[in-house]
């Protein structure tokens, strides 16, 4: 994709995930880091307000390749209180948080990717 916020092509993909897991990404404009949320297996890089990416057809499973994607649209970016558009100049984080099993039923996430859109 691009960081052009005009071109509105950016797509996230989260890859070597466990098998048949289901999975949704997160975006903030906040870096954080939460050991362990919830119980989780990993470490959560967001802080701040973060969003969801939940609605019809963004909850998805990684399948037999152990991977999702999702292409974004950079005027509908979830938030807590609403969606928001994405800004020229705008620092975005996202992360994909996925069900894992190690060795019991647990969940987990994926390393970190933060955009500067232009």
């Amino acid at each position: 994709g691009s960081r052009l916020v005009s071109s509105n092509d950016v797509t996230l993909t989260a890859t070597d995930m466990p098998q048949m897991s289901f999975a949704f990404f997160l975006a903030s404009t906040t870096q954080g880091f939460v050991p362990n949320p919830g119980g989780s297996d990993g470490n959560l890089c967001l802080g701040g307000a973060i969003g969801r990416y939940v609605g019809p057809g963004q909850i998805q499973n990684s399948g037999t390749v152990g991977e999702v994607s999702l292409s974004l649209d950079l005027t509908m970016v979830p938030q807590p209180m609403g969606f928001v558009s994405v800004m020229p100049g705008e620092t975005w984080n996202f992360t994909c948080w996925f069900r894992d099993a190690t060795p019991g039923p647990t969940s987990n996430f994926t390393d970190g990717l933060t955009i500067v859109f232009i």
